[in-house]
């Protein structure tokens, strides 16, 4: 198996354990590392700036079965408002998602809401 390795937390996320710890101690530590495990990518600067530009290039490229499957992980990972707020700031900039892709982002939410299967709505 080799040596075990110590390694501090880059200083962001250290602190922001520290932080968390001390906000919510009820909270065990197991839970609030678990915590930042699945939510890494939001404490990286600009994460929301990132997957707007990602979902630009997948409309007007016309990649819509990318953009499908980009949307269905973006609402798996952070909520069905996340990526409707996603889609208004891609429409107030003036990119318009085709039908299609929006009636895929509508099927999405309701698979949020009624736990239908998002392959039957999407057909991917």
């Amino acid at each position: 198996m080799g040596p075990t390795r110590s390694m501090r937390l880059p200083r962001p996320l250290d602190s922001w354990f520290e932080e968390r710890l001390q906000r919510h101690p009820e909270r065990s530590a197991s839970e609030l590392l678990v915590t930042l495990v699945h939510g890494g990518l939001r404490l990286r600067e600009g994460y929301m700036a990132i997957h707007r530009r990602v979902l630009e290039h997948y409309v007007t490229s016309g990649q819509n079965d990318v953009y499908r499957a980009y949307t269905r992980c973006l609402l798996d990972s952070f909520g069905p408002e996340y990526v409707e707020h996603l889609e208004r700031w891609l429409a107030a900039d003036g990119v318009v998602v085709g039908e299609e892709a929006m009636a895929a982002a509508a099927a999405l939410g309701n698979h949020a809401v009624s736990g239908a299967s998002p392959q039957g709505s999407l057909n991917l």
